[in-house]
C-alpha cells in the first residue's frame, strides 16, 4: 500500500512538476490509498491557497476538492484505523530528530501515521521528509526530483 504525504496527494489534482511521476506510481496501486483527516484538510488548504495567489478561481478549486470526495466516495481512498496515542508517541520519537532534519509537524505527523500502515511504501516530494521517513524504517519511494539534488 502506498501512503503520500500531502506534496504527493496534490500532485494528483494539481498539474506540478511530479505529478506524471505520482500518477505513474500509483498506476499499479490496487487497493484504496489510506488518507486520514489532516490529509484531506491540507489538500482542500492547498487547492484554497491557490485562489489566494491568483492561480486558480473559485471555481476551479471547488471542482479538484469535488474530485476527490468523489474518489473518496467510490472507495478510491480509505481512512486507515489510526491509534492515535500511539501515534502521539510516535511523532515524539520521531521529532528528536527535526534538529537534524528539519522537518515540520505535518511532516512528522505524516510519517508517525504511514508507520501504522502495514507493508506501507511512502511517497513524498519533501527531501527532509524523506530522510525522516527512512530513518523511521519506511519504504521510501524516492521522486526523480529527490535524485538529482
Amino acid at each position: 500500500m502506498i501512503y503520500l504525504d500531502t506534496s504527493a496527494l496534490v500532485k494528483l489534482y494539481v498539474l506540478e512538476d511530479g505529478s506524471a511521476f505520482a500518477q505513474s506510481t500509483l498506476s499499479a496501486q490496487e487497493d484504496p490509498l489510506p488518507v486520514w483527516e489532516f490529509q484531506e484538510a491540507e489538500l482542500a488548504n492547498a487547492l484554497h491557497l491557490k485562489v489566494f495567489r491568483g492561480e486558480w478561481t473559485e471555481d476551479e478549486a471547488a471542482l479538484q476538492i469535488g474530485h476527490f470526495q468523489d474518489r473518496r466516495r467510490r472507495g478510491i481512498y480509505c481512512y486507515p484505523e489510526i491509534d492515535r496515542a500511539e501515534m502521539m508517541r510516535t511523532f515524539h520519537r520521531l521529532s528528536r530528530e527535526t534538529p537534524r532534519t528539519g522537518c515540520r509537524t505535518m511532516d512528522i505527523f505524516h510519517v508517525a501515521c504511514a508507520l501504522q500502515i502495514p507493508s506501507c511504501r511512502f511517497l513524498t516530494f519533501d527531501r527532509r521528509q524523506s530522510l525522516l521517513a527512512r530513518w523511521a524504517g519506511l519504504d521510501v519511494i524516492v521522486p526523480p526530483q529527490l535524485e538529482e539534488a
